[in-house]
């Protein structure tokens, strides 16, 4: 992840400013807005109180910029998830042994936002997240999927603030 992103996305978490890239099913734009705002309405990990999803930032997959975008998206998910895993080396944990003499801390929270990337729960520092899957990735059945069926999955942009 280039440094500039970076600072933006702490700028951002400064100022209680989420952005996400939310992979949905819908047969338009409208329907698919729902299913993400009720999935927010209802996710109890995470509380915004403000979010906007702007029409005009929203792909369906059958766009030409769709599969770039949907990219971009989740290779800002694995910079944010090797940034994480550099900072906890940092801390001295490089060996799974390590992990048994971790004391509950900052250490040990590193470690469950590391987890949750890699397990699918959403949280405020997921950047992409694929709804239909419930994780931070696309598997190679919901890839054909998309492919099969364009007008079927949107990519939607949510601005959220706490």
């Amino acid at each position: 992840m280039p440094t500039n992103d970076i600072l933006s996305r702490e700028e951002d978490l400064r100022k209680n400013v989420y952005q996400h890239e939310i992979l949905v099913k819908g047969s338009d734009f409208e329907s698919s807005m729902a299913k993400v705002l009720k999935f927010f309405e209802r996710y109890q990990l995470v509380r915004y109180s403000q979010i906007d999803i702007p029409r005009d930032a929203a792909l369906a997959a059958g766009d030409p910029d769709f599969e770039d975008r949907l990219q971009k998206a989740i290779l800002k998910n694995r910079g944010i998830l090797q940034t994480l895993i550099e900072e906890f080396q940092g801390e001295g944990i490089n060996t799974l042994n390590d992990l048994s003499a971790l004391s509950p801390g900052y250490k040990t929270k590193m470690l469950h936002v590391i987890t949750h990337l890699l397990d699918g729960f959403f949280g405020i520092d997921t950047y992409f997240y694929n709804l239909e899957e419930d994780s931070h990735w696309v598997s190679d059945t919901l890839s054909k999927k998309m492919f099969a069926n364009s007008s079927q999955y949107w990519l939607l942009t949510v601005g959220a603030r706490i």
